[in-house]
């Protein structure tokens, strides 16, 4: 087997990192230290990073190091479109290790070879010291297609956004989202702390990104502190973005605190309408009491509380999320969408 080692400012030719700094964390230390001091930790979980490559190796085998265990720490691997596994460890692990064979479910023929695209999605809550890949001796290993969309969707939020609570760092809705419009994702969803402060909408302002998903109204505190706070978040990033497709949601656990949650709609629906009496038209928003449906509203969170998603609510939210996050971002000529159909695409598949 060859090893493929990638640790803090080290990939090895033909892999590349997505939705993370060369260091492994997902936001410059000082620009999340200027946050909060909550952010700045959380900033070090890669939630949404991936390695990417292809290769023509029939066996994968991945270990990794963390600095630090973390709850659903795992690692999924998915192999051209399709799920292939997950390397999963208790929230004690310091490493984690464990091989997905291509071969027995088709992906590789035997006595065949072929290139495939390789996706390892990142631990969600668990900062990474390490990543060990091994693969067949023999084997290729090249620089995977880029995404039609090459420049990121950066999404923003709560531990919702994050991708609480999969087990798999593959099915958080933003991540389903990003792959079916084939567009690379930065994930800076920050469980119980996206405050919506000022810093931090400086700072995604400042991303070269091809889309913005607004989506923090679950860890605002207050009623008040939303209102202070949104309008203001979307103005400083559309200030230095005008021509920036920016989606805005509410959130989706309504049947919990109804009445808030009718509030809090009403002010995030206020900053969407002030962007269209403005003349905005790079600015859509979706409706958070629609994001579980309308029937078996319970199938679509954990059971041990009524606000985080499972797989499925996740699975159900992006088929509502991706098409809209489409439709706005093909108003920009410049942008391809083309490579997915947001609407009808499944990804990644579980076999």
């Amino acid at each position: 087997m060859k090893k493929y080692i990638i640790s803090k400012n080290s990939v090895p030719e033909g892999m590349s990192l997505h939705g993370v700094l060369g260091d492994l964390t997902r936001m410059p230390r000082e620009a999340a230290r200027a946050v909060s001091p909550a952010v700045e930790d959380l900033s070090l979980c890669p939630a949404g990073g991936r390695v990417r490559f292809a290769t023509d190796s029939s066996v994968i085998s991945i270990r990794v190091s963390f600095v630090r265990g973390g709850y659903n720490n795992g690692c999924d691997v998915v192999c051209d479109g399709i799920y292939r596994g997950k390397i999963a460890g208790a929230e004690e692990d310091i490493s984690i290790s464990g091989t997905i064979t291509l071969a027995p479910e088709g992906i590789v023929c035997a006595g065949q070879r072929r290139m495939r695209t390789v996706t390892v999605f990142l631990p969600r809550t668990a900062p990474v010291e390490a990543l060990e890949i091994s693969l067949d001796s023999d084997s290729t290993v090249e620089s995977a297609a880029p995404y039609a969309i090459e420049k990121p969707i950066v999404f923003y939020g709560s531990s919702i956004t994050m991708g609480a609570s999969s087990k798999s760092p593959s099915l958080a809705y933003t991540a389903r989202v990003a792959e079916r419009l084939c567009a690379d994702h930065i994930n800076l969803g920050f469980g119980g702390n996206a405050k919506g402060e000022r810093a931090m909408a400086e700072y995604i302002a400042s991303l070269d990104m091809s889309a913005f998903v607004l989506d923090y109204e679950h860890n605002a505190d207050t009623l008040d502190y939303l209102r202070e706070t949104h309008k203001p978040f979307f103005d400083i990033v559309r200030s230095a973005q005008p021509k920036l497709p920016i989606l805005i949601i509410s959130r989706p656990d309504t049947d919990r605190e109804f009445l808030r949650s009718c509030y809090g709609r009403r002010i995030v629906m206020d900053t969407f309408h002030a962007a269209l009496d403005a003349g905005d038209r790079l600015v859509d928003y979706v409706d958070g009491f629609y994001l579980w449906g309308d029937e078996n509203r319970a199938a679509c969170h954990i059971s041990e509380d009524d606000c985080h998603p499972c797989e499925h609510g996740f699975e159900v939210m992006a088929n509502v999320i991706a098409p809209r996050l489409k439709a706005l971002m093909d108003r920009d000529p410049s942008l391809n969408t083309m490579g997915r159909d947001g609407a009808d695409a499944d990804f990644p598949t579980h076999i």
